[in-house]
């Protein structure tokens, strides 16, 4: 009985966490090949070298699933509504040191406008495509992708 009352509640606590998470918000379909060989540390490292044949690989119909954090996002229309927003990811140097690597993520449609309000800060699956490379306000070569699609966890 005691087993059984505990794997109830281990059950309905891990269908409700799953359910947290939302349903994804964006495209709904995305017809293409996605790559999944790549991350953000790649693409910053892509940016970083100035390696626009690398880059060109991930442009057109071709789409990347990457995971990481978004920071606030920097609205440049309301209407129609864009907002960019740095997606980073972290990487240990040893046990004291931390390495960020960063991507832009272009967000254009009404579908992430109240999702992006509260944004900073959330764990995130992203669906991107288009990879550019363009200059950051702080003056460093980054990859800049449209995001399809995309999915917080938390």
């Amino acid at each position: 009985m005691k087993r059984m009352f505990c794997a109830t509640v281990a059950a309905v606590a891990f269908i409700s966490l799953a359910a947290a998470q939302g349903a994804p918000l964006g495209e709904g379909t995305f017809v293409g090949r996605v790559d999944l060989r790549v991350g953000i540390a790649r693409l910053a490292e892509i940016a970083a070298a100035d390696d626009r044949a690398s880059l060109a690989e991930y442009s057109g119909d071709t789409a990347v699933l990457l995971f990481g954090t978004l920071s606030r996002p920097a609205v440049s229309s309301e209407e129609p509504f864009e907002a960019v927003v740095e997606f980073l990811e972290g990487e240990w140097i040893g046990t004291s040191k931390i390495l960020l690597h960063r991507v832009y993520l272009v967000f254009r449609g009404d579908d992430y406008r109240e999702f992006l309000k509260g944004s900073s800060g959330r764990r995130t699956v992203v669906l991107a495509r288009d990879a550019t490379m363009r200059v950051s306000p702080d003056g460093a070569r980054d990859v800049y992708l449209n995001a399809i699609s995309l999915r917080p966890i938390f």
